[in-house]
């Protein structure tokens, strides 16, 4: 009995799993932990980071070893005479009589160990470093501009959910001032000072009041599950989002912003790394007209020849230049140049793309702080009318429903000015993520 009573009074406490408390900057974590785009494009990074490693790895030499094992089907040889052999100076029938030898034994094996460090191919090799270097700075790039976009996005979806509560306190406070005034509207029909008619009015308005706060509270669930769904969180999540502190704002004019934003855009360094991975890719196709030398070190090791050592070396080089190819080279080299010249394009119109979009960043900036000045001075005279009925209502010469109604018009002011200063914060958080500022 004890317990059942201890479970009632539990329950009419409050609710028995409470909100999760989530800041802005632990959302952002939390999306950059989780999102799957984003570890693809780490995964990205790592994967260019190797492609220049091996790159590197051609500057050093390589050794290669091969080893040959073959059983002949027939002894290999040749036949001389002694007077061939240098025996000439034997009586008859000697120098005319023929002798066998073995030059190669039925069983062949041959084996050898060759280290080559190429010389003239370095410069080459040189352009396929700097060209994997700029796909490793394109590859970065791109990762931190994916995570500027995935930052601004659960900032979008935090400020909307944020939002999206004041606006269901705003139904719910004119839901409370329509009761209040269907109250009145039937207290005046039965004491014979209206009309049927107002009643039905206000209780129309109560209706109405009432999709308002279901609208609402849909609204709500829908950015809570989405911003649950964005960060990792099961998309049933409770989450109590806390108001951040207001960001900070410290550029001076948009000729800034846009210096600013060439220098520290993710998507400028992408484009300018393209560049230097098309010119690099020039000076490769321009490398082949170069013959390829290279220095060799070799080791063999035999049995089969008689007439040779079991084990040897040699030292040497070797040269490789392609005399004639139909134009191909050439055609490759046009081919690069007309690669680089899309490249260099590109980021012309990539400067051009950031420059016009960070000035309509920073015009919205400043028209957004605007409306925030304005959203604030009806929020003052919407609370001093508050006050104002507040007091009429306390020496009785205001009805309940006029003071009702003036807190449902303070609270949607004030809801207004959260959605001006929500706007205001997010234009400021554009803009930052078209300079790279965080």
């Amino acid at each position: 009995m004890r317990l059942a009573s201890a479970l009632a009074l539990a329950l009419l406490a409050g609710p028995l799993f409470a909100a999760r408390p989530l800041t802005l900057e632990e959302a952002q974590q939390l999306a950059a932990k989780n999102n799957r785009n984003l570890q693809l494009a780490r995964l990205k990074v790592q994967e260019a980071m190797h492609k220049r490693a091996g790159a590197r790895a051609d500057y050093f030499p390589k050794a290669a070893a091969s080893a040959t094992d073959l059983y002949f089907s027939r002894k290999l040889g040749t036949t001389v005479t002694a007077g061939e052999l240098g025996l000439g100076f034997l009586p008859p029938p000697f120098p005319s009589i023929p002798v066998p030898i073995n030059l190669v034994k039925q069983d062949l094996f041959l084996g050898g160990i060759t280290v080559g460090q190429p010389l003239t191919q370095l410069f080459k090799i040189q352009q396929e470093v700097r060209a994997a270097t700029s796909e490793q700075e394109i590859a970065a790039a791109r990762s931190a501009g994916s995570e500027d976009e995935v930052r601004y996005a659960v900032e979008q979806l935090y400020y909307a959910l944020l939002v999206s509560q004041r606006q269901r306190q705003a139904a719910e406070s004119k839901l409370a001032a329509a009761e209040q005034l269907l109250a009145d509207a039937e207290n005046a029909v039965d004491t014979g000072n209206a009309l049927k008619v107002a009643s039905i009015g206000r209780r129309a308005g109560l209706l109405e009041a009432r999709q308002n706060l279901l609208a609402a509270r849909d609204l709500e669930a829908d950015y809570s599950e989405a911003l649950n769904l964005c960060i990792g969180l099961p998309a049933t999540t409770d989450i109590a989002p806390a108001e951040p502190p207001r960001p900070e704002f410290q550029l001076s004019s948009a000729d800034e912003a846009v210096r600013e934003a060439l220098d520290r855009s993710p998507e400028v360094h992408a484009a300018r790394a393209s560049v230097d991975q098309a010119r690099a890719g020039v000076r490769a196709a321009r490398a082949d007209y170069i013959p390829e030398v290279t220095a060799l070190v070799q080791y063999f090791h035999q049995a089969g020849v008689p007439t040779l050592p079991d084990d040897f070396g040699a030292v040497g080089g070797t040269l490789t230049y392609t005399l004639f190819d139909f134009g191909k080279r050439r055609e490759l080299v046009r081919e690069r140049e007309t690669l680089r010249a899309q490249a260099e394009e590109n980021l012309r119109r990539v400067q051009d793309g950031v420059e016009q979009r960070v000035r309509k960043g920073y015009r919205n900036v400043e028209r957004a702080l605007q409306m925030v000045d304005v959203a604030r001075e009806s929020l003052e005279l919407r609370r001093e009318s508050e006050r104002l009925t507040k007091d009429q209502f306390e020496l009785g010469l205001a009805l309940k429903s006029a003071y009702a109604e003036s807190q449902a018009a303070a609270a949607s002011s004030d809801a207004d000015m959260f959605r001006a200063e929500a706007g205001w914060r997010l234009a400021v958080a554009d803009l930052k993520k078209e300079i790279a500022l965080r």
